[in-house]
């Protein structure tokens, strides 16, 4: 038994580190997400390797009623925070599925730009919403995302050259290019159309997968109902950035 459950525990650090390392090989990312990964594989291995030292240590200090009251409560903290991250995990992978409903406006979520190009996930976001506004030609997109640290460009100006170099008419984009952060997307792009008397009451948000549940939350509080229209992540980084979602879930939809 003792053999099996190393193996285990080798085996699950093996499937952490498999499914957490993609980011940080081909983008150079890291984030909470990936980091929470990472531990979650060192302390598989670690187990693995010195479960008998463990077990005695835990089962010394169980023996002492201020040590086991310790324990009792860091397992409970734990079991909450298993019991609200699990909530919420559920929250993002139903809200990755695409949306049937179809809108008069999309809203394009900005990203990463490489100097002046898409980077990998912005580039996924953009085929999307190429895909819909070709689907749908009556439809309008709101191109939001300001510029960040080492990009030349706006994410707008950056979403608005690949769309029209892709034949999409620029009479078909409105560009938001204020916003650093995905509350901000929506309402400053909302602003942006009532300054031109629009008024909308659903939209559909072109983004990623594990970032739709979080986006359609900011939507509501801006008075919008928003639809998902994702594009699909690799499943060799959906795992990091959907528990990196989860912690901003719970800080920024939750606690806020």
């Amino acid at each position: 038994m003792k053999k099996i459950i190393r193996i285990i525990c080798f085996v699950l650090s093996a499937v952490c580190i498999v499914l957490n390392i993609g980011p940080v090989i081909t983008n150079a990312q890291m984030n909470i997400g990936i980091i929470v990964g990472l531990l979650a594989a060192v302390i598989f291995l670690f187990y693995g390797l010195k479960a008998e030292k463990i077990n005695s240590a835990v089962s010394n200090i169980r023996k002492e009623k201020a040590g086991k009251a310790m324990i009792t409560a860091v397992s409970l903290c734990i079991a909450a925070g298993i019991g609200i991250g699990g909530f919420a995990l559920g929250k993002v992978v139903t809200y990755s599925m695409p949306s049937k409903n179809q809108t008069e406006y999309i809203i394009v979520l900005g990203c990463r730009v490489n100097g002046t190009q898409p980077g990998v996930y912005l580039r996924s976001r953009l085929k999307k919403a190429l895909e819909y506004l070709e689907k749908n030609p009556e439809s309008k997109a709101i191109l939001s995302g300001g510029q960040g640290d080492n990009e030349d460009i706006s994410e707008a100006e950056c979403m608005f050259n690949y769309l029209t170099e892709a034949g999409i008419s620029k009479y078909r984009l409105i560009i938001e290019d204020k916003s650093t952060s995905t509350l901000e997307n929506f309402r400053n792009s909302l602003d942006i159309l009532e300054t031109s008397g629009i008024s909308i009451k659903e939209i559909t948000v072109v983004t990623n997968d594990f970032h739709e549940y979080r986006a359609s939350e900011f939507a509501k509080r801006c008075g919008v109902t928003a639809y998902s229209y994702p594009c699909r992540t690799p499943w060799i980084g959906y795992v990091p950035f959907a528990v990196r979602e989860v912690f901003a879930v719970v800080y920024q939809i939750y606690l806020r």
